[in-house]
Protein backbone atom coordinates (compact mmCIF):
# COMPACT_ATOMS: atom_id res chain seq x y z
CA UNK A 1 0.00 0.00 0.00
CA UNK A 2 1.33 3.43 -0.88
CA UNK A 3 1.96 6.05 1.74
CA UNK A 4 -1.02 8.27 0.84
CA UNK A 5 -3.45 5.63 -0.34
CA UNK A 6 -6.96 5.81 1.13
CA UNK A 7 -7.59 2.86 3.49
CA UNK A 8 -10.53 0.55 3.00
CA UNK A 9 -13.32 1.64 5.34
CA UNK A 10 -16.01 -0.84 4.38
CA UNK A 11 -15.25 -3.08 7.37
CA UNK A 12 -15.40 -0.29 10.00
CA UNK A 13 -18.51 -0.36 12.22
CA UNK A 14 -19.49 1.99 15.05
CA UNK A 15 -19.69 0.49 18.50
CA UNK A 16 -23.28 0.29 19.84
CA UNK A 17 -24.13 2.88 22.47
CA UNK A 18 -24.75 1.49 25.94
CA UNK A 19 -26.67 3.55 28.48
CA UNK A 20 -26.39 2.53 32.12
CA UNK A 21 -29.01 4.03 34.44
CA UNK A 22 -27.67 5.25 37.77
CA UNK A 23 -31.00 6.16 39.42
CA UNK A 24 -34.39 4.64 39.02
CA UNK A 25 -36.75 6.58 36.85
CA UNK A 26 -39.39 8.78 38.49
CA UNK A 27 -42.87 8.18 37.17
CA UNK A 28 -45.52 10.91 37.54
CA UNK A 29 -47.89 10.01 40.37
CA UNK A 30 -45.56 7.75 42.39
CA UNK A 31 -44.56 10.61 44.72
CA UNK A 32 -40.91 10.73 43.70
CA UNK A 33 -41.27 12.95 40.65
CA UNK A 34 -40.32 16.57 41.31
CA UNK A 35 -43.22 18.89 40.64
CA UNK A 36 -44.33 22.35 41.68
CA UNK A 37 -47.29 20.88 43.58
CA UNK A 38 -44.99 18.56 45.55
CA UNK A 39 -42.69 21.44 46.47
CA UNK A 40 -45.65 23.56 47.64
CA UNK A 41 -46.97 20.65 49.69
CA UNK A 42 -43.59 20.15 51.39
CA UNK A 43 -43.37 23.89 52.16
CA UNK A 44 -46.90 23.85 53.65
CA UNK A 45 -46.06 20.87 55.88
CA UNK A 46 -42.84 22.56 57.05
CA UNK A 47 -44.73 25.77 57.91
CA UNK A 48 -47.33 23.82 59.90
CA UNK A 49 -44.61 22.06 61.89
CA UNK A 50 -42.85 25.36 62.60
CA UNK A 51 -46.07 27.13 63.63
CA UNK A 52 -47.08 24.27 66.02
CA UNK A 53 -43.78 24.61 67.85
CA UNK A 54 -44.24 28.38 68.22
CA UNK A 55 -47.80 28.14 69.57
CA UNK A 56 -46.73 26.03 72.50
CA UNK A 57 -44.05 28.58 73.43
CA UNK A 58 -41.10 26.31 72.81
CA UNK A 59 -38.58 25.99 69.99
CA UNK A 60 -39.46 23.96 66.92
CA UNK A 61 -37.01 21.16 67.77
CA UNK A 62 -37.46 20.18 71.46
CA UNK A 63 -34.44 18.92 73.36
CA UNK A 64 -31.99 20.30 70.84
CA UNK A 65 -30.25 23.62 71.39
CA UNK A 66 -30.90 26.26 68.75
CA UNK A 67 -27.90 26.43 66.45
CA UNK A 68 -27.16 29.72 64.74
CA UNK A 69 -26.19 29.07 61.16
CA UNK A 70 -22.89 30.68 60.29
CA UNK A 71 -22.74 32.41 56.94
CA UNK A 72 -20.38 31.02 54.31
CA UNK A 73 -16.79 32.31 54.46
CA UNK A 74 -17.30 34.70 51.55
CA UNK A 75 -20.20 36.42 53.30
CA UNK A 76 -18.75 37.02 56.76
CA UNK A 77 -18.75 40.57 58.04
CA UNK A 78 -15.47 42.37 57.57
CA UNK A 79 -13.80 43.10 60.87
CA UNK A 80 -12.07 46.47 60.97
CA UNK A 81 -9.42 47.04 63.55
CA UNK A 82 -8.91 50.69 64.44
CA UNK A 83 -5.29 51.74 64.45
CA UNK A 84 -5.77 55.36 65.46
CA UNK A 85 -8.37 56.68 67.86
CA UNK A 86 -11.26 58.75 66.52
CA UNK A 87 -10.58 62.45 66.01
CA UNK A 88 -12.35 65.00 68.19
CA UNK A 89 -13.31 68.44 66.81
CA UNK A 90 -11.23 70.25 69.45
CA UNK A 91 -8.09 68.24 68.70
CA UNK A 92 -5.35 70.50 67.30
CA UNK A 93 -3.31 67.65 65.83
CA UNK A 94 -6.23 66.43 63.72
CA UNK A 95 -5.81 66.53 59.96
CA UNK A 96 -7.94 69.20 58.30
CA UNK A 97 -8.09 69.28 54.52
CA UNK A 98 -9.17 72.95 54.25
CA UNK A 99 -6.27 73.95 56.53
CA UNK A 100 -3.82 71.95 54.40
CA UNK A 101 -5.10 73.61 51.21
CA UNK A 102 -4.78 77.03 52.83
CA UNK A 103 -1.18 76.25 53.88
CA UNK A 104 -0.35 75.08 50.34
CA UNK A 105 -1.77 78.30 48.84
CA UNK A 106 0.26 80.43 51.25
CA UNK A 107 3.43 78.47 50.43
CA UNK A 108 2.74 78.91 46.69
CA UNK A 109 2.36 82.68 47.06
CA UNK A 110 5.50 82.99 49.25
CA UNK A 111 7.63 80.98 46.83
CA UNK A 112 6.56 83.09 43.85
CA UNK A 113 4.96 80.23 41.91
CA UNK A 114 1.59 82.01 41.99
CA UNK A 115 3.07 84.81 39.83
CA UNK A 116 4.06 82.44 37.01
CA UNK A 117 1.54 82.61 34.19
CA UNK A 118 0.43 79.38 32.65
CA UNK A 119 0.63 79.32 28.85
CA UNK A 120 -2.72 79.70 27.12
CA UNK A 121 -4.08 76.77 25.22
CA UNK A 122 -3.07 77.00 21.60
CA UNK A 123 -5.87 77.57 19.13
CA UNK A 124 -6.68 74.43 17.17
CA UNK A 125 -5.77 74.33 13.49
CA UNK A 126 -8.15 71.46 12.82
CA UNK A 127 -11.05 73.59 11.56
CA UNK A 128 -8.80 75.52 9.17
CA UNK A 129 -7.25 72.33 7.78
CA UNK A 130 -10.66 70.66 7.40
CA UNK A 131 -12.15 73.60 5.50
CA UNK A 132 -9.07 73.88 3.24
CA UNK A 133 -8.98 70.15 2.47
CA UNK A 134 -12.69 69.58 1.96
CA UNK A 135 -13.22 72.91 0.21
CA UNK A 136 -10.46 72.23 -2.30
CA UNK A 137 -11.52 68.68 -3.12
CA UNK A 138 -15.25 69.50 -3.25
CA UNK A 139 -14.57 72.50 -5.51
CA UNK A 140 -12.57 70.28 -7.86
CA UNK A 141 -15.43 67.76 -7.98
CA UNK A 142 -17.98 70.52 -8.68
CA UNK A 143 -15.80 71.89 -11.50
CA UNK A 144 -15.57 68.37 -12.97
CA UNK A 145 -19.37 68.02 -12.76
CA UNK A 146 -19.94 71.32 -14.60
CA UNK A 147 -17.44 70.44 -17.34
CA UNK A 148 -18.90 66.98 -18.00
CA UNK A 149 -22.60 68.02 -17.95
CA UNK A 150 -23.65 64.36 -17.68
CA UNK A 151 -26.10 62.53 -15.42
CA UNK A 152 -23.53 59.92 -14.46
CA UNK A 153 -20.95 62.61 -13.66
CA UNK A 154 -23.56 64.42 -11.55
CA UNK A 155 -24.42 61.27 -9.54
CA UNK A 156 -20.74 60.36 -9.10
CA UNK A 157 -19.95 63.96 -8.17
CA UNK A 158 -22.61 64.08 -5.43
CA UNK A 159 -21.42 60.69 -4.13
CA UNK A 160 -17.80 61.87 -4.21
CA UNK A 161 -18.60 65.10 -2.33
CA UNK A 162 -20.52 63.13 0.32
CA UNK A 163 -17.76 60.54 0.65
CA UNK A 164 -14.89 63.06 0.82
CA UNK A 165 -16.67 65.32 3.31
CA UNK A 166 -17.81 62.55 5.66
CA UNK A 167 -14.48 60.69 5.49
CA UNK A 168 -12.48 63.86 6.16
CA UNK A 169 -14.76 64.82 9.04
CA UNK A 170 -14.37 61.36 10.58
CA UNK A 171 -10.59 61.43 10.25
CA UNK A 172 -10.14 65.03 11.42
CA UNK A 173 -12.55 65.06 14.36
CA UNK A 174 -12.79 61.45 15.55
CA UNK A 175 -9.52 59.74 14.68
CA UNK A 176 -7.06 62.61 15.10
CA UNK A 177 -6.38 64.40 18.36
CA UNK A 178 -6.57 68.15 18.64
CA UNK A 179 -3.43 69.70 17.15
Amino acid sequence: MEEFEKPDTSHLVLKPKEVILTDRRAVPGDGTAISVQLIHEQNRIAQEKASKGRRRGRPAAPGKPAVALAPPPGFKAVEIERVNPSVRPDDEEAISVPEMLKENKIAEVESGLADVKRPKKRKSRRNRDFILLVGTIDTAIIIYMTIMQDTVAFVYGIAGITLVTSMSAWIMYVVNEDY
